[in-house]
């Protein structure tokens, strides 16, 4: 029996227990989170005992080794202590992206788990997403020849960026820079797909939107006491009730799903930090940036974040010397086209990805199961995240917000 303990039962931590309970060999034996009310509802989810719930990780740690395996899902200023801890107990670990908060941190974690004999498993769950695994595919037998260029766009979208970026728990640099914190993942996809290290990078962004002195003149400090509250797509009274996995998501309401009543009441306190107006709030993370990359074999890729969509999706483009491939996460449709020919039509073919309760196009699950596969010591385990072959993305990250800051300047990573 694989036997699991969790740090963080947020909406992160609780899909990757909810999709272990699937397995018949593997077992969630021990919660840690600082929220009791979320504590509860894990320990009454789970059928653990009250002994095996923690409040605080001093407490958990306390304890010894509970499991062969943790998974840290805390907040990302936790995820460095936390893997230090866990790994010198002897867990192994997946660990929620990003790493740590800073190249240093990420470099430390990766030696310790040699040290130890530990895997390390990051949360980079696109490489497990059934379209870039197509591309992937497409990539390695060919199809394109030698790539080139890679053009990527994380539309972060106007929703998340409130919730998450202005309103939410990563809204503050200090936290991590959200290049890191939200696009890690497609840094890696660069390094993954093309199997190549970046050897510098140059990057520009800003908050350009989400501060005060774009706020409307009549517009309140929170939503429910807002005169324009009815016509503003950012009231979060209308979000929340209408998405209330979003309202589990922050914290602020853990209760009946379908109670709106219930919902609106939660976020009609000016002490709920998601009641705020979106250019009312403390936030000073960008809502664009822009990153340029060098690869060590002189092929380039661009990263285009933005808050200014719908959001939900990434497109990608793929230029190669023979070929090129278009795809888009909207309908998991990808394009292909073989030079030769001018003004032809691409081949055109979807991806299926199937059923599947989690996010990111199906990756969820299928890393979750990959991972059991790999410490459960069985061979047909891909072990895509490991961070040795994670930590790369978050170097380019951290070196191009370092960029950013300086205006544009060259990083060698």
């Amino acid at each position: 029996m694989l036997t699991f303990a969790l740090i963080g039962y947020g909406q992160r931590g609780k899909f990757y227990l909810d999709t272990l309970l699937k397995f018949k060999d593997v077992s969630v034996v021990a919660v840690c989170d600082n929220n009791r009310e979320k504590l509860e509802l894990a320990k009454n989810n789970l059928k653990l005992s009250e002994d095996k719930c923690f409040s605080g990780d001093d407490e958990f740690f306390a304890k010894g080794k509970l499991a062969d395996a943790l998974i840290i899902a805390s907040m990302d200023e936790c995820h460095y202590a936390q893997a230090v801890k866990a790994l010198k107990l002897g867990y192994h670990l997946i660990l929620e992206k990003p790493i740590a908060q800073s190249k240093l941190q990420c470099i430390e974690i990766a030696e310790l788990a040699r040290k130890y004999d530990k895997k390390v498993y990051v949360c980079h769950v696109l490489r497990y997403a059934p379209i870039y695994a197509s591309i992937k595919e497409m990539i390695d037998s060919g199809k394109v020849g030698k790539v080139m260029s890679i053009q990527q766009t994380e539309h972060v979208g106007w929703w998340h960026q409130a919730h998450s970026f202005v309103r939410g728990n990563w809204r503050r640099s200090e936290t991590n820079p959200m290049i890191v914190a939200k696009c890690c993942h497609d840094l890696d996809l660069f390094v993954w797909l093309t199997g190549k290290n970046c050897v510098s990078v140059s990057s520009f962004g800003s908050l350009a939107y989400f501060k005060r002195e774009n706020a409307p003149k009549e517009s309140g400090e929170h939503c429910f006491d807002c005169k324009l509250k009815e016509e503003c797509i950012y009231n979060c009274l209308k979000f929340y009730t209408k998405y209330p996995a979003f309202a589990f998501a922050s914290g602020q309401y853990l209760g009946d799903p379908n109670d709106k009543e219930a919902i609106e009441k939660a976020f009609s306190k000016p002490e709920n930090p998601y009641t705020r107006c979106v250019f009312k709030c403390d936030n000073d993370v960008v809502d664009n940036q822009i990153v340029n990359c060098l690869f060590e074999d002189g092929s380039t890729a661009q990263l285009n974040m933005t808050a200014f969509c719908e959001g939900g999706i990434r497109t990608i483009r793929v230029c190669g010397t023979e070929g090129m491939i278009e795809a888009s996460m909207l309908d998991n449709i990808i394009k292909y086209w073989r030079f030769g020919k001018i003004g032809q039509e691409p081949q055109t073919f979807k991806v299926e990805i199937g059923e599947t309760f989690g996010g990111h196009g199906g990756g969820d699950e299928k890393m979750v199961e990959d991972i059991v596969r790999a410490l459960s010591g069985k061979g047909d385990s891909l072990g895509l995240t490991s961070i040795d072959k994670s930590i790369m993305s978050h170097l380019m990250g951290f070196a191009a917000e370092e960029s950013r800051i300086n205006g544009g300047k060259l990083e060698k990573i």
